[in-house]
């Protein structure tokens, strides 16, 4: 059996790697400090680096990976499967070679609609199947709320399952077969294989596989009966109940699920799938504290839902300061009580039969009507509505990162499970045990099945509170025996296979043992979890017999652990590795599959960048240096959209850290030409837009643009607005606008001009000025000043400081008097609120103009809109920006307002990134990358809606017409086009040049 002594040694490591490139492998071979860092962390407590990092491009390449391991000279080497990376007990961590089948095994090889069946890579998301499923009204039902980044052949090996499971199952439940390849280089069909085949005289592997199985399995038939608990989610890791039933069958399918990868790889998976459920109603109940909410789920339980999910009140706070409660605040307070924290119960009714669906949730309501022990409740008709809601539930994880203070809560007795008429009592016995211990907590999940998530706050990063996480979990670990429950109900055991024979009993752990022992005699796949060929458990991998992240993390001076503290706090949740072309987060990861080029990578790499900083070991400064330089490549990589910073539920900003990173790392390093270029480029426009038809000129010839290539790296720079907005529109000074101010009673506005609009596309100013001017407001120009946009993205943040300050003190006098200050561009106006607050302490009161039109100028809008010319188009479409929609989700939707009241339709579209960003899409080394996302996400809704298309980011429109040729217009140049030019006062407007 292969030990924790046995470690390659990284002669070994070179050897199987040129073995690997000999037998033609085509994936990836990563030793990089970087590419291991990466993949070192997952949602759980702990840290253990790979010693290398394989991606294998297909089923052949996998073949050829596992034929290569199987030699004799490399039997050291142990390998460990891996898929999303959103485990929460090291499901897939370790210190051998990690074999990531997302970045390329992720393809949907096959659905057969008539016999509702797909064939899929390892590394498919569950997202991404069940989106191509819709097509065929089919879906694949465990419904996890991982599913924009679980892979399938993840959740095969935990046998994943989450909301609705009482109905629909786990994911063993659907799997038909998979092609296994066994760590000895032999190929299985897995499958069920019949009592008949077994006494009969087949040499198919899988056969002569079962026949050894059931062998060691069969003596301990009736303790299997004994021991397994009779409830929805089963003892896994090894499942002997399911995969040997009474009928005399073996079922590989269900062994090999939840096993975790410690037993095969799966080089492809067929799964059943059914229809998807048409009509859905979901009925979201409240109640004062969570005892209440607990207490009614059996009776809740009468009305035959699919699904019952809840939220304490620690979760249901932290849903309240996100940004997405703008769109389920109506449903989940109590008009009674609002601003009151709550605990709800999400009660989901789901069928392809309306009328029973109907009926069920009726009967709900009319008992929720008579009785008086709950806060009211809320009946989902919409779909849209409905799936706001359920990610709330989704979100619940990464909320709970958010909470204030050292101590986060963190999985390690996360889904523990009984009997769901216990469930009261145990989770009181449970918090009973966590109150002792002093620690506070945030509970959510799946009531129905007895089944819920538990986070206990604790600092990694003290030596006392890793201590807990060890007292806790035995005490948890009896608690949870007592009321006929498991330890893990739903996410497998990762790190905690300890515990196994206190579930399975002394009579059952030496038969998984036996089972290691068929499939993996030396212990070589994800050794040390679940089990180890050895009966007595001897190389199983204790609880805290790893590092934890947050010891690690203990090492970083304090000073950096305050100013970097959202590096420090991704908890690996993985909500940036959304597999879809239409959601914001993460483009670089989106584009290039590669975890070092996602968020949580970035943040990953920071903190061991931290770490080194902060102890350099004597003689490995070329090695610091090394990898300090890998650091910067990951960051230069971040197109800077800032999706992550509220997209994340922890909001790990990846933008404001590479700023801070780039200011560290440019104190002993020169500066290359574009980053002073770009650093100055908000006081080089105005210089610039003096002579915009000759700086054109110089822009289009050929030698130009080869030296600009060249000597700065940029490509395609915008031609100048040849009529910029400092032509067009005279400014006035701070005091003519407070003077004006109070003249007009009210009905003054600034409008802040910006550098990329005002100097490349001063029409959309113009547009603002214009419509504000149309409605009768008293608009006033405020003069230029650079934001400081531009310098913070290049790290030059005592400079960004010097500017935040100027524009704050030569604008104090407006922000003072109360004036409403608007602007047009949504990624300087949200640098003046974001960024200025988090590096000068102050945010500048500036609203993008859709804020204040929707909040203060619809009813003019409307009385406007009466004269509007018929002919003139009444339906568009929008795409915001990222940073905008991201930051303020309700941002397409205060269009929509807008343009209802003018009496047009906005339809917004689900987009992602364009892959402009600012810069980076003029950055020569970007240009693959920056076209595909263009590709991925907005070529489609271009050329299907054409001029109808609107979109709200300047950079957004760049690139729209640097790929199609087609200029996009702002949602402000259709109002200024449609409605009537003079004012409310029936009087031109003067100080607009046409």
């Amino acid at each position: 059996m292969t030990s924790r002594a046995d470690t390659p040694s990284a002669a070994d490591l070179r050897s199987f790697a040129s073995a690997l490139r000999d037998s033609g492998f085509a994936g990836d071979i990563l030793t990089d400090e970087a590419s291991r860092l990466a993949l070192a962390t997952d949602n759980s407590v702990y840290q253990v680096v790979p010693a290398m990092v394989l991606a294998p491009r297909d089923g052949e390449d996998l073949t050829r990976l596992v034929t290569v391991a199987a030699r004799e000279e490399f039997a050291a080497i142990r390998l460990a499967a891996r898929g999303g990376g959103t485990g929460t007990n090291g499901q897939s961590l370790t210190d051998g070679v990690v074999v990531d089948t997302s970045r390329y095994m992720n393809h949907i090889l096959e659905i057969d609609p008539e016999a509702r069946t797909v064939r899929v890579e390892p590394g498919v998301v569950l997202g991404q199947l069940n989106a191509a499923l819709a097509a065929h009204d089919l879906f694949f039902p465990p419904l996890i709320s991982t599913a924009t980044r679980a892979t399938l052949g993840g959740m095969v090996s935990t046998d994943a399952c989450g909301k609705g499971s009482r109905v629909y199952g786990r994911t063993g439940d659907y799997v038909e077969s998979m092609r296994l390849l066994l760590v000895d280089g032999r190929h299985i069909e897995s499958r069920r294989i019949t009592a008949e085949e077994l006494t009969g005289k087949s040499d198919d592997p899988a056969v002569l596989l079962a026949r050894e199985l059931k062998a060691l399995v069969a003596p301990v038939r009736q303790e299997i009966e004994a021991v397994f608990p009779k409830i929805s989610r089963s003892l896994t890791g090894y499942n002997l109940r399911d995969a040997f039933p009474a009928d005399g069958s073996v079922d590989l399918n269900r062994l090999v699920a939840g096993a975790e990868g410690t037993l095969a790889f799966i080089q492809d998976i067929t799964l059943r799938v059914t229809e998807r459920p048409t009509h859905k109603r979901l009925v979201v109940i409240r109640y004062a504290n969570f005892d209440a909410a607990l207490a009614d789920a059996r009776n809740l339980l009468g009305f035959d839902p699919t699904a019952i999910e809840t939220l304490d009140q620690r979760v249901y706070e932290l849903a309240r300061q996100d940004p997405s409660w703008v769109h389920t605040r109506h449903a989940m307070e109590s008009p009674q009580s609002p601003g009151r924290a709550l605990v709800v119960n999400f009660v989901e009714f789901a069928g392809r039969d309306e009328a029973e669906v109907e009926a069920k949730t009726m009967r709900l309501v009319e008992a929720l009507a008579r009785r008086d022990d709950h806060l009211g409740y809320h009946v989902s008709l919409q779909e849209h509505e409905q799936a706001a809601l359920w990610a709330v539930r989704t979100r619940s994880v990464g909320l709970l990162g958010r909470v204030a203070g050292r101590r986060k809560p963190v999985p390690f007795v996360e889904d523990t499970v009984v009997p769901p008429e216990h469930l009261a009592d145990y989770i009181r016995e449970f918090r009973a045990v966590l109150d002792r211990h002093g620690v506070s907590y945030g509970m959510f999940g799946h009531v129905d099945v007895g089944c819920l998530h538990v986070r206990p706050a604790l600092d990694m990063k003290d030596p006392a509170d890793r201590e807990k996480l060890r007292a806790i979990t035995e005490e948890v670990v009896a608690l949870v025996k007592r009321y006929g429950g498991l330890l893990w109900g739903e996410h497998g055991k990762g790190y905690r296979g300890e515990f196994a024979r206190d579930f399975f009993g002394d009579r059952l752990y030496p038969v998984l043992a036996g089972i290691k022992r068929v499939f993996d005699p030396r212990n070589r796949l994800n050794p040390g979890k679940i089990v180890t060929p050895d009966p007595e458990g001897r190389g199983v991998i204790p609880i805290d017999g790893v590092p934890f992240r947050g010891e690690l993390d203990s090492r970083i001076p304090a000073a950096d652990q305050e100013r970097w503290a959202k590096a420090l706090e991704c908890n690996g949740n993985g909500v940036c590795f959304d597999w879809s072309a239409a959601t914001p987060i993460c483009p670089s990861y989106k584009v290039t599959r590669d975890r070092v080029h996602s968020p949580k990578g970035r943040a990953d790499l920071l903190r061991a960048w931290l770490r080194l900083s902060g102890e350099p070991a004597e003689g490995d400064a070329a090695v610091h240096e090394a990898f300090t330089q890998q650091v910067y490549d990951a960051l230069h990589g971040c197109l800077g959209c800032k999706a992550c910073a509220s997209q994340c539920p922890v909001h790990v900003d990846i933008p404001t850290l590479r700023a801070r990173f780039l200011e560290r790392y440019h104190e002993s390093r020169p500066r290359p030409l574009r980053d002073r270029l770009i650093g100055r480029l908000e006081t080089l426009l105005p210089l610039m837009a003096r002579q915009p038809r000759l700086i054109n000129r110089l822009m289009r010839m050929a030698p130009v643009r080869a030296l600009v290539r060249r000597s700065a790296g940029l490509v395609d720079f915008p031609a100048l607005d040849e009529r910029p907005f400092g032509r067009r529109l005279r400014p006035s000074s701070p005091a003519e606008i407070v003077a004006a101010s109070r003249r007009s009673g009210g009905r003054t506005v600034a409008l802040l001009p910006d550098a990329f609009t005002g100097h490349f596309e001063a029409d959309v100013l113009i547009a603002g000025y214009e419509l504000l001017r149309a409605l009768g407001y008293d608009v006033h120009v405020l003069p230029y000043l650079p934001s400081g946009k531009a310098e913070h993205v290049r790290g030059y943040l005592a400079r960004f400081r010097r500017t935040g300050e100027r524009l704050l003190t030569e604008f104090g006098a407006v922000f003072e008097a109360g004036v409403p200050v608007v602007g047009v561009e949504p990624s300087v106006v949200l640098c003046l609120r974001q960024e200025y607050q988090q590096e000068i302490g102050r945010a500048a009161p500036v609203q993008l103009i859709q804020e204040w039109l929707a909040e203060q100028a619809l009813d003019r809008i409307a009385v406007r809109a009466t004269s509007i010319d018929a002919a003139a188009p009444a339906s568009y479409r929008l795409i915001p920006h990222c940073t905008e929609k991201t930051a303020l989700p309700a941002a397409g939707k205060l269009w929509q307002q807008i343009f209802a009241a003018a009496g047009l339709k906005l339809g917004e579209v689900a987009a992602g990134c364009c892959g402009m960003s600012g810069t980076y899409g003029h950055e020569v080394e970007h240009q693959k990358e920056s076209r595909r996302l263009y590709e991925m996400s907005w070529q489609q809704p271009v050329r299907e809606h054409g001029e109808q298309l609107l979109a709200t980011g300047f950079s957004c429109r760049c690139q729209v017409a640097r790929m199609e040729g087609v200029q996009l217009l702002h949602p402000l140049e259709v109002l200024s086009a449609v409605l009537p030019k003079q004012g409310m006062d029936g009087q031109e407007n003067p100080q607009s040049v046409q």
